[in-house]
């Protein structure tokens, strides 16, 4: 007898009636289940390879910008006479800003910023060739030269930026795709349903633990995607508005004003004397003063006011909605107030202040490049008249300056 049931068994395997019936049909079970289980490993792997090239192309534009806004900062720094840029710590900010443009166009890892901005590296690259002799020929103090070449540098940084906003767009999921990826999730939903029948305890689990790692890793993209663009516009240490985004809210406060017949001031600030504290305390020190710095600021600030950092220990205000310019003065003297007691960290307490340049829109300049300029004139006079003190530009290249002492 127990012989015959596995004869039995073959017996029934084998009659062409059964297999007819049920090998066709489980066979069909099996190819579709296997289907979907490498269609879900499939998406998976597309997704994580587009999470990877949007990183790594990201990075090395994101670099580059980085160099450039150094750069520009290195030019402020020289044009101006600090003592901190000479003329080769310029030169070496140019040739560091130069030799990052050559990676966007090499190698498989730049594959994206190949595909979307070839042509913007190329002509990056060219104007840094004819900008160099100009660079080489600055000298101290040279206004004409420093706001020529500034205005060069600044015109870079506007495609270089829309590089970074491509190359994150071609990485990343858009909305379109996201719903076509969902319907077809949706689709292979229905079909795996099916496979159930066929293949068992063991599929559905399978099938169900990779549906989920695709979702999680659309979730994951999406999260990513929001990363990058909250990077791509702010300052990685304070998380304030870097000088993409401030350059953008400064131009949208100036329409603003156009439209509603008011003035923007323009705020520029420097950390007075912030090298003595990082020679004497350490960097992490001095990062977290930078932090105190501007949280202590953004005390003295509406919230419709932007505080951004510009690099270093630089920082910019910009005011608009005022009906008449005196409320600039007021909100400098109130920033200045503000830093006379000292700043505790930990341990410590650092007695810190500013210096403060301010310039009025439309009175002193009706674009935002000179408004700029106007502001960086107006607080290197300040430093100029010994620092914890506020200068307000006048168009007749005068300065008034109010001081306020520090704590």
């Amino acid at each position: 007898m127990a012989v015959e049931l596995p004869a039995r068994a073959v017996k029934t395997l084998l009659r062409p009636g059964w297999f007819r019936s049920y090998g066709l049909l489980a066979a069909v079970a099996l190819l579709f289940t296997g289907f979907l289980v490498l269609s879900f490993y499939k998406l998976r792997q597309q997704h994580e390879v587009e999470l990877q090239d949007v990183g790594m192309n990201f990075w090395l534009v994101s670099q580059a910008d980085y160099e450039l806004q150094r750069l520009r900062h290195a030019l402020d720094g020289y044009a101006l006479g600090h003592p901190d840029y000479d003329r080769e710590a310029l030169m070496q900010r140019f040739d560091i800003f130069w030799s990052r443009l050559p990676l966007l166009l090499e190698g498989t890892d730049s594959a994206l910023i190949q595909e979307s901005g070839a042509a913007v590296v190329t002509r990056l690259i060219d104007a840094l060739e004819g900008i160099e002799p100009d660079l080489q020929a600055l000298t101290p103090h040279d206004a004409a030269g420093h706001r020529r070449l500034a205005a060069e540098f600044d015109r870079m940084l506007e495609p270089l930026h829309r590089l970074v906003v491509d190359v994150e767009s071609l990485g990343g999921i858009r909305t379109q795709e996201q719903r076509l990826r969902r319907r077809q999730l949706d689709f292979e939903h229905a079909g795996y349903l099916l496979g159930i029948l066929a293949s068992g305890g063991l599929l559905i689990g399978l099938l169900v633990r990779e549906s989920r790692r695709t979702r999680a890793l659309l979730v994951e993209a999406t999260a990513a995607r929001a990363r990058i663009e909250h990077l791509a516009h702010h300052d990685p240490l304070t998380d304030l508005p870097n000088r993409l985004l401030f350059a953008d809210r400064l131009d949208q406060a100036l329409r603003r004003a156009d439209r509603a017949g008011e003035f923007v001031a323009l705020h520029c600030l420097d950390v007075d004397h912030f090298k003595a504290v990082n020679d004497c305390y350490g960097h992490v020190v001095g990062d977290r003063l930078l932090i105190a710095v501007a949280e202590r600021i953004a005390t003295c600030l509406r919230q419709s006011d932007t505080l951004a950092r510009l690099g270093g220990d630089e920082f910019a205000i910009i005011q608009g909605g005022l009906r008449e310019p005196g409320a600039a003065l007021q909100l400098a003297e109130r920033v200045l107030a503000a830093f006379g007691e000292a700043i505790s960290l930990d341990a410590l307490r650092i007695s810190t202040a500013l210096s403060i340049g301010v310039s009025l829109y439309p009175t002193h300049a009706t674009t935002p490049a000179a408004l700029q300029s106007f502001a960086d004139d107006a607080l290197y006079r300040a430093k100029s008249n010994g620092r914890s003190c506020f200068c307000l530009w006048t168009p007749d290249g005068m300065v008034g300056a109010s001081q306020v002492p520090a704590g």
